[in-house]
């Protein structure tokens, strides 16, 4: 038994992309070299699903996330606005809400950690799921 991450992108039609990981990485690590023209200036719905694995098959969807990914004009990935989401969500599980003197609460990193999630419908999470499974291809984005 083992494990495989798989990726999509979903567009404003919801249509399904698999986003390869070697792909995302570059866009991660150096945004500007690999675009995406199609999203360009656009905010994107991406899940990840973690996949078991047995004898190299796909068994079961074991765990999926959902999150947003933000592009520039050019089609390039703002990397930075994923990363200020993902220690907001850190930040919020680490500390939970903090509160000042003044007895206010601090929920900013909560706020920014919710802007970069979202919940799918019943009929995109089976869709995402049979991708991720291998039962429905999908186009590389």
């Amino acid at each position: 038994m083992s494990f495989s991450t798989r990726i999509f992108v979903i567009d404003q039609a919801d249509r399904l992309y698999r986003l390869p990981g070697s792909k995302f990485s570059t866009m991660l690590s150096s945004p500007n070299s690999l675009v995406i023209p199609e999203f360009a200036a656009q905010r994107i719905r991406a899940a990840e699903a973690s996949v078991e694995l047995i004898d190299r098959l796909p068994s079961r969807v074991i765990r999926t996330v959902f999150f947003m990914l933000q592009f520039d004009a050019k089609g390039a990935l703002r990397s930075d606005s994923l990363m200020k989401q993902a220690a907001a969500a850190i930040d919020t599980t680490l500390t939970g809400l903090s509160r000042r003197k003044d007895n206010v609460v601090d929920a900013r990193s909560r706020f920014i950690a919710a802007g970069g999630r979202w919940k799918p419908t019943p009929a995109l999470r089976k869709l995402l799921t049979e991708a991720a499974l291998g039962r429905t291809r999908c186009p590389s984005a």
